[in-house]
């Protein structure tokens, strides 16, 4: 009796990209012991996106179908998605509509203006050695113009005790050529119109928790 082999393909959802842009920012010689973005590579037609992130051994991010957004940030501009269906829009981004009725709708690309509020935020007293001299860091969830949902990042040009719920902020992107396509090329800052509400007993509060943390920093070398 004869045996018969039979060979099963796996489906092929995708063509794989052809990655021909890459980028290194790693200078020569130097081998890093701790986090950091080394690279990135992005496809020929400009919609995909890999980065190469290194923690004592090397891994690649591969964005797919949000490389659009990560792009976007070289380019100093912030893409959202949006439903088509129900009209809803994030950032960060979602490849489908997860509101019920929409039954995972595929979204579609909006770009977002270079505004945001704050949802809540938080004081950082400490942190990792690469980070420790700018100490205290204002870290916020804020909602970029009409997105659902809030996204993380780093407020700039204030006082610690003077953040507050809601406050109107501006994203400020780095230098172009200081850009790697991570959510760190950009940070939040106040508008220039706004001004701080008069010391608060909270506000004050807050002040005497962070001066400490001044003082320590200042004797880092």
């Amino acid at each position: 009796m004869s045996g018969e082999t039979i060979t099963r393909k796996k489906k092929k959802f995708t063509e794989e990209p052809n990655f021909t842009e890459r980028k290194t920012y790693r200078p020569k010689d130097v081998k890093e012991t701790g986090l950091a973005f080394i690279g990135h590579e992005i496809s020929e037609d400009g919609k995909a996106m890999n980065q190469f992130l290194h923690y004592d051994q090397l891994y690649t991010i591969r964005h797919g179908q949000n490389s659009k957004f990560f792009i976007g940030l070289l380019d100093g501009k912030l893409w959202g998605t949006r439903c088509p269906k129900c009209g809803d829009t994030w950032v960060p981004v979602r490849t489908h509509c997860w509101n019920l009725d929409c039954n995972l709708e595929k979204t579609e690309w909006v770009e977002m203006p270079l505004t945001a509020k704050i949802h809540t935020w938080t004081i950082a007293g400490w942190s990792g050695r690469s980070s420790l001299k700018r100490l205290p860091i204002v870290l916020v969830y804020a909602v970029i113009g009409n997105s659902k949902v809030a996204i993380a990042n780093e407020l700039h040009g204030i006082d610690p005790w003077d953040v507050e719920f809601g406050m109107p902020l501006k994203i400020i992107f780095k230098p172009k050529e200081e850009r790697h396509g991570i959510v760190t090329d950009f940070h939040f800052e106040p508008t220039d119109d706004w001004e701080p509400t008069p010391i608060t007993e909270e506000k004050e509060r807050i002040k005497q928790l962070v001066e400490p943390v001044y003082q320590w920093v200042k004797t880092l070398k």
